[in-house]
């Protein structure tokens, strides 16, 4: 496999933006909810055709943009077990709404809904 990870750091390329990460513990039986904040460098892009295509199509909307990072794990999509991670890119919140684990070739990639401005 081609390890594409030195691109998400070429000047060319990369920015930085921060992820924030919905964090859970338990407290005398109750969830207690926390946000972790971690800045990263990666690629942002506007969302392709293809990508567009692999989302459902109740998911489909307009503001997409694609995010690349070399990020020690997946960017999370909401599912039974894990919330839904947030990008903040130029003063923009999204949501991200699909991923892919290509960390074989050294990143990880995920489509991330507009929700507006940063809060």
């Amino acid at each position: 496999m081609i390890n594409l990870n030195e691109l998400l750091h070429d000047d060319d390329f990369c920015c930085t933006y921060q992820i924030v990460r919905k964090t859970t513990t338990w407290e005398n039986g109750r969830p207690v909810y926390s946000d972790v904040t971690i800045t990263v460098e990666g690629i942002v892009l506007p969302a392709s055709s293809k990508d567009i295509e692999s989302i459902p199509e109740a998911d489909r909307r307009h503001g997409l943009k694609t995010f690349f990072a070399d990020f020690d794990k997946p960017l999370n999509v909401s599912d039974t077990e894990t919330i839904s991670d947030f990008c903040i890119w130029k003063g923009k919140r999204y949501k991200m709404i699909s991923d892919w684990d290509y960390s074989a070739n050294g990143f990880y990639k995920a489509v991330g809904e507009l929700l507006g401005n940063e809060p």
